[in-house]
């Protein structure tokens, strides 16, 4: 009996600290209207991507799953990572393939169907040439509507030489650049102290 009491007592202590650890990660705030995960690196669904310490924040527009709504795959996330190499053109390109490719594999559910390849363009935009940059993905919606979609993306990255960080924002959305999803974002704030994390 004693051996029962103290097993339950440790599976409680174990699943209280895993969920206040999960509750400590992120670097993104926003309200309820947002939906929240946190996915932590290495990203079993995509192991190519070369991080091996950190985590994803995911804000997702509430209806986000609905492609009948104006917000379906609206969505952002950040990856906070232990790395400070800058980010470029064609490393952001690999990263998101690899990222898209893996999860809509991951979550197809058709039996013996090739998940068609994601197809990532990126720019540097006029802004800091360093850290902004702008893009469009042409990626296979496993999810919901089993079709290929285009996704317009922007782009940015913090770094932190004290903590040898960073961190990489994305934000995604079917709607072009002058839709208000993309004022909607930036309810979605960046924790001020990114590099104290």
């Amino acid at each position: 009996m004693k051996n029962i009491i103290f097993t339950i007592a440790f599976l409680l202590c174990t699943i209280i600290a895993l969920g206040q650890e999960e509750k400590a990660l992120g670097v993104l705030e926003s309200d309820t209207t947002w939906l929240k995960e946190i996915i932590k690196f290495p990203i079993n669904f995509a192991p190519e991507i070369n991080y091996t310490e950190g985590y994803e924040d995911l804000r997702f527009a509430k209806k986000w799953r609905s492609a009948v709504h104006e917000d379906f795959w609206c969505y952002m996330f950040a990856w906070h990572i232990k790395s400070k190499k800058k980010q470029t053109v064609e490393t952001l390109e690999n990263d998101i393939k690899s990222y898209y490719d893996g999860l809509m594999g991951a979550v197809n559910k058709k039996k013996d169907f090739k998940v068609p390849e994601t197809t990532v363009l990126f720019i540097k935009t006029d802004g800091n040439k360093e850290t902004d940059f702008i893009g469009k993905l042409y990626v296979y919606d496993s999810f919901t509507t089993e079709a290929m979609m285009t996704l317009n993306a922007q782009v940015k990255a913090y770094y932190c030489d004290q903590t040898e960080s960073s961190t990489i924002l994305f934000k995604l959305s079917p709607q072009g650049f002058n839709h208000e999803i993309w004022q909607r974002f930036n309810e979605v704030k960046l924790k001020a102290n990114l590099c104290e994390n």
